[in-house]
């Protein structure tokens, strides 16, 4: 696999997609419940990606078991992470959030680990997940832990961000599943298709308070459904397909840099130094994770097909929002 400059440019973008969707959540917070915003940005997102697959044609597949593929990616890698890290942003700092979440990696390695014949961890990994789990304990902190037997209300939010971390992870293993042959697009519609359905009953809610919400809120609510969710959705599927899992790994060492850049600069958010040395932490777990990486399978690569069109999702190793 090369990696030519578009591919970085798609990566960028993404960084700056996903990184300010923690800041949106905080903008949309004043208005909508955490329910809310997450079926309201699924719904939006839903619509764009059906726009997008009318113009350029795409059909959407007829297997029962693609179907299938699509409900779990769309329950798990959607629906309950962005409920969850919504629910959890209401007692938490959005850069605090953006950091916490990106301990996908981890959890999508070990979860790998024993679901994938080919994902074996090999030790450098098992360092980086040691590290990366240090990282999180210090974003915990005593205080939190002490917490757990009483009221904890901040280190239940933490959790619950966690928690939609672990749900980003799931999925991920569960698309290696999916059935060859399908087009980033067509995965990416079918996914929210199916996510916006289930959710359609609390973005009606959420509708109904549209003519209270501020234009702050609604620009936030706009941009994290239309952007960070429907454009970075097809971006992210085009990113996998064309450089695989590793490549696009990245991601998690730029998107918590960038949340918590955004929440201290926008918000006027202020993280303590433990915040920032877990980030060093979580982030240097990622890098070793990187460095272990095998290189594609000779029969994964046999698989692919030269033309961007031609690249099914699921014959690239997959990763890691």
């Amino acid at each position: 696999m090369t990696v030519q400059p578009r591919h970085w440019a798609c990566l960028l973008a993404l960084v700056v997609l996903w990184g300010s969707a923690y800041l949106l959540v905080e903008v949309a917070l004043r208005v909508w419940q955490p329910a809310q915003i997450a079926a309201l940005r699924i719904v939006a997102a839903a619509a764009v990606l059906a726009m997008a697959a009318i113009a350029g044609r795409q059909g959407l597949p007829r297997r029962p078991a693609a179907w299938l593929g699509f409900a779990f990616i769309a329950i798990v890698g959607n629906c309950l992470p962005f409920f969850a890290i919504s629910w959890g942003q209401q007692a938490l700092e959005s850069g605090l959030a953006g950091i916490l979440a990106a301990t996908t990696p981890v959890f999508t390695l070990v979860l790998a680990h024993w679901a994938l014949d080919d994902e074996r961890m090999q030790p450098l990994q098992i360092a980086a997940c040691v590290a990366g789990f240090c990282g999180v304990l210090l974003l915990l902190g005593p205080e939190s832990l002490k917490a757990a037997g009483g009221s904890g209300e901040r280190l239940v939010a933490q959790l619950a961000v966690l928690g939609g971390a672990f749900c980003y992870a799931a999925a991920t293993v569960g698309a290696r599943r999916l059935p060859g042959g399908i087009q980033p697009l067509t995965t990416s519609v079918g996914v929210f298709l199916v996510a916006g359905l289930f959710m359609s009953p609390l973005a009606a809610d959420g509708v109904a308070a549209l003519p209270e919400a501020s234009a702050a809120a609604l620009l936030a609510m706009a941009l994290l459904g239309l952007l960070c969710t429907g454009v970075a959705s097809i971006l992210y599927f085009y990113l996998i397909a064309e450089t695989g899992a590793r490549f696009t790994s990245l991601l998690n060492y730029l998107v918590p840099v960038w949340a918590a850049g955004l929440g201290v600069a926008v918000l006027g958010e202020r993280l303590g130094v433990m915040a920032w040395l877990a980030l060093a932490l979580i982030c240097s777990s990622m890098w070793l994770m990187r460095g272990a990486a095998p290189a594609l399978p000779e029969r994964e690569l046999g698989k692919k097909k030269t033309g961007p069109q031609a690249r099914p999702v699921q014959s690239v190793e997959k990763p890691s929002d």
